[in-house]
C-alpha cells in the first residue's frame, strides 16, 4: 500500500444515517489510501452505534467532544491529528464522487507552483430532496407494486439537482467580493497549520460560515485553484445551517469588516441586501480625513 495522501476529515452532531453515504462514498474512492478522522461535536443520538462496524478499520479514528463545540473547534481537533500533506473536509450529510480525491491528488501535481495554492476545490452538485427523506418514506408504508420482481417495493423520494460552478482565486480582495465559498476544501495540510488553523474569534466563536473564515485567511498567503468537475455532493435540507439567514447575515458582515481591517483598513464594504441575504458588492477607498 502507498503512503497515504489525504485525510478526510469528517465532524458530526447528530447527523442521522446520512453519515453512512458519507463514510460508504469515501470507501467507494478510486484512490483507496486515506485515512478518515470522524470528530463527534457532543452528539446526543445514536450515531457512534450507527458507525460501529467502520471504526474497527485502523484507517479511521474517533475523536468525541463531550460537549457541542462548534464546526470550526471540531475541525481544529481533526487537523491536530492530521498526518498526511492533505486533508479534506466532508460534512456527514454530503458525499463523494468516486473520483473525488483521485483528481484532486492528479491536480496537486499538475499545477504550476503547487505549494502556493492552499485549497484545492472544483464543482458542487446541490441536491435537494422534493420529498420526504427515504427513512421517513419507508415508514409511511407508502408502497408500489413491481411486476418485474412481483414485489412491493418502497416509494423513493424525488429528487433534484443542479450543479454550481466553481472558480479559482488568485488576489484576497477577489474572493471576498465573490461573496462564496468553494467545494470540497482539500487542504494544504502546511497552510492551516501556517494560520493556526480554523478562526475561532468571531461572536459565534467558528460555529458559522467556519469555511469563509478560514479561507479569508489562507488567501492572505496562497491561491486557491479549481479543477472543472463535479467533485462534491451537497444536500439541501431543513437543518442546514445555512438556513439562519439573521446569523449568517450577521457573521457575513462581520467577516467581511474583520478582512479589510486585518488587510490595511484601507476600504469600506458596500453591502447590498436581497430576499434576506447580504452580499458585499463593493468597496469604498476609506476616507482621508
Amino acid at each position: 500500500m502507498m503512503e497515504s495522501k489525504v485525510t478526510v476529515v469528517i465532524p458530526f452532531y447528530n447527523p442521522g444515517a446520512y453519515i453512512l453515504e458519507a463514510l460508504d462514498s469515501v470507501y467507494a474512492q478510486t484512490y483507496k489510501d486515506w485515512k478518515i478522522i470522524l470528530i463527534d461535536d457532543g452528539s446526543t443520538d445514536d450515531t457512534v452505534a450507527k458507525i460501529k462496524d467502520y471504526l474497527e478499520d485502523p484507517r479511521i479514528k474517533l475523536v468525541r467532544h463531550s460537549q457541542n463545540m462548534g464546526q470550526s473547534k471540531s475541525m481544529n481537533s481533526g487537523l491536530n491529528l492530521v498526518e498526511t500533506p492533505f486533508l479534506i473536509q466532508l460534512d456527514a450529510d454530503d458525499w463523494f464522487y468516486p473520483y473525488t480525491l483521485e483528481v484532486l491528488l492528479k491536480e496537486t501535481k499538475k499545477v504550476t507552483n503547487p505549494d502556493e495554492i492552499a485549497v484545492f476545490s472544483g464543482n458542487i452538485n446541490l441536491v435537494y430532496k422534493t420529498s420526504v427523506d427515504s427513512e421517513a418514506t419507508r415508514n409511511s408504508k407508502k408502497f408500489k407494486f413491481n411486476p418485474t420482481t412481483k414485489k412491493l417495493e418502497w416509494l423513493k423520494p424525488r429528487v433534484k439537482s443542479r450543479v454550481i460552478k466553481g472558480r479559482s482565486f488568485q488576489e484576497r480582495y477577489e474572493f471576498l467580493l465573490a461573496n462564496s465559498s468553494v467545494w470540497p476544501r482539500f487542504y494544504r495540510t502546511t497552510a492551516l497549520q501556517l494560520i493556526g488553523g480554523w478562526p475561532v474569534d468571531d461572536p459565534y466563536e467558528g460555529r458559522y460560515a467556519e469555511d469563509i473564515r478560514v479561507l479569508s485567511r489562507l488567501i492572505e498567503h496562497y491561491r486557491f485553484h479549481c479543477v472543472d468537475k463535479a467533485l462534491l455532493n451537497h444536500r439541501r435540507h431543513n437543518k442546514n445551517q445555512t438556513n439562519n439567514i439573521q446569523v449568517y447575515r450577521d457573521i457575513m458582515e462581520w467577516i467581511v469588516w474583520d478582512s479589510l481591517k486585518r488587510w490595511g483598513d484601507e476600504y469600506e464594504p458596500i453591502f447590498t441586501t436581497k430576499a434576506g441575504w447580504t452580499s458585499l458588492t463593493g468597496l469604498r477607498p476609506k476616507s482621508k480625513d
